[in-house]
């Protein structure tokens, strides 16, 4: 049973939610969801969308069987112990590798954008310390935290809204609809929804809700729609912004929506936003070492030294070279732990649950 003292409410579980899906992949999603979908991206969106609410569904049927467990117990308790313990070590490997992956393609945008020459290292390694010191608290302060910063996602969706009404727009660069077809609409889907990803954080942060088992799935019903939502309507802003071979070229087109601004007092609102935008990318990598070191802490370390010890692994795998091979090579292995654990193990674990009749005393089918 989690104490009082370390539980959130249902209210700063939807702000955990958002703000881990919610980070870097969203500066390339149009660029990335064009390729396939072309002018039909945003649809790919949506449908990604449908899929995680049915993964939803089926993380709560999984854990309100198992209210007071974190996801490494309910394995162990469904899988048994040995086999349990080797997919824990998995789950771990997945987030790792995710929050690796994070740092790293935050570090390029930054070097990219912003510090040109500063070291790529001294970059990561500024962003990781400020990362294990937030994650080291328990979950009610890092909840605290990203709902204070909430209000940049949310000042972001009402510039983007304004940015509407003056920017050029192109209504044909979308149409006719559904042109792309099901087949390559399918396959943007799989590109956004893995854009998308940290709505796996549930799997751990259910334990921590107040009265988990009542109205929990309205609450990540609600996160789930406002994500969808704000990045459907970014990749919309910009696939009626930009041609189709303008997307192709523009790898940050999000960025690209801000750069032909201009104001008396601002100038370059791109690199403005982007220097903003810098703590909504960081809550990502937070969120990832939390549920690595939550995936193994009780073992033979507390969990602050599980965090530590975290954070200097993810850091030094973020120092492996960033060339857009060795980043695509990780972004393909990321995706496929990735279906194995948001999706395959947690629809095994529901249906084992089910036929073998296990679940937390006290708690009924």
């Amino acid at each position: 049973m989690i104490s009082e003292k370390l539980s959130i409410t249902k209210f700063q579980l939807f702000f955990l939610l958002i703000q881990s899906q919610i980070g870097i992949g969203l500066l390339s999603l149009p660029n990335i969801v064009q390729k396939s979908a072309k002018s039909d991206g945003w649809i790919s969106i949506i449908l990604a969308g449908v899929v995680i609410q049915f993964l939803m569904v089926v993380y709560y049927l999984l854990l309100k069987r198992y209210p007071d467990d974190l996801l490494s117990n309910i394995t162990e308790k469904i899988l048994g112990f040995l086999l349990g313990k080797v997919v824990n070590f998995i789950i771990y490997i997945y987030f790792i590798l995710t929050g690796s992956l994070s740092l790293i393609l935050m570090v390029k945008i930054i070097n990219l954008y912003l510090l040109p020459v500063t070291p790529g290292w001294v970059i990561s390694l500024l962003v990781i310390c400020a990362c294990v010191y937030l994650t080291t608290s328990d979950l009610r302060i890092i909840a605290r935290f990203f709902v204070l910063v909430s209000t940049l996602i949310i000042l972001l969706l009402f510039t983007n809204i304004v940015l509407a009404f003056y920017i050029p727009k192109e209504i044909q660069y979308i149409l006719p609809i559904g042109s792309a077809g099901t087949k390559n609409i399918l396959i943007g889907s799989n590109s956004a929804l893995l854009a998308m990803l940290g709505f796996e954080g549930l799997l751990f942060m259910f334990p921590y809700v107040i009265h988990n088992t009542k109205g929990l799935l309205k609450t990540t019903s609600f996160a789930n729609l406002f994500v969808t939502s704000f990045y459907t309507f970014i990749t919309f802003l910009c696939l009626i912004k930009f041609s189709p071979e303008q997307l192709q070229q523009i790898r940050e087109p999000v960025l690209y929506l801000f750069r032909g601004l201009a104001y008396k007092m601002f100038d370059r609102i791109d690199l403005i936003f982007l220097s903003i935008w810098i703590v909504p990318m960081t809550t990502s990598i937070i969120m990832y070492l939390f549920l690595a070191s939550k995936s193994i802490s009780g073992q033979k370390m507390s969990y602050k030294k599980t965090v530590l010890v975290n954070g200097v692994l993810i850091f030094l795998i973020s120092l492996i070279p960033h060339t857009d091979e060795i980043t695509n090579l990780m972004n393909k292995y990321v995706s496929y732990f990735s279906y194995a654990v948001i999706m395959v193990l947690p629809v095994f674990l529901l249906i084992l649950s089910f036929i073998f009749k296990r679940h937390e005393r006290g708690v009924t089918n």
